[in-house]
């Protein structure tokens, strides 16, 4: 759990609550940005494949307006000595879609596996 709170955030925030198991099941992840701004989320796994697939969808961890959840698919895939991570991710609309993305979620996502790679490297 420690690790997991070491990597996944965008640069400047930080994890400040983190439960998580991985089993089929929810969880939940606040992250708190530089102002102080927590923003919570909640999840459940569907789908945990030993070492290559995980399969969850989250959701704002609180009542908000057209709060549907995110289905995100992550593959991991050996190349030789290195691991590619893949994500797939399925919206209810395309209203979801556009708004996920100007949330800048895939900037969002290339701090987390920056972060990632440090705590790897410092290992």
């Amino acid at each position: 759990m420690k690790t997991f709170q070491q990597w996944f955030f965008p640069i400047g925030f930080s994890v400040v609550k983190a439960e998580l198991d991985p089993k089929v099941g929810g969880g939940r992840i606040h992250m708190k940005s530089p102002e102080g701004v927590v923003y919570p989320t909640k999840g459940e796994y569907l789908l945990l494949q030993k070492s290559d697939r995980i399969v969850y969808k989250d959701s704002w961890d609180e009542d908000r307006e057209n709060n549907v959840p995110v289905t995100t698919e992550v593959k991991f895939q050996t190349i030789g000595t290195e691991t590619r991570i893949v994500l797939y991710s399925s919206f209810a609309n395309n209203k979801q879609k556009d708004q996920t993305m100007k949330s800048g979620i895939i900037n969002g996502w290339k701090m987390f596996f920056q972060n990632l790679n440090n705590v790897l490297k410092n290992k």
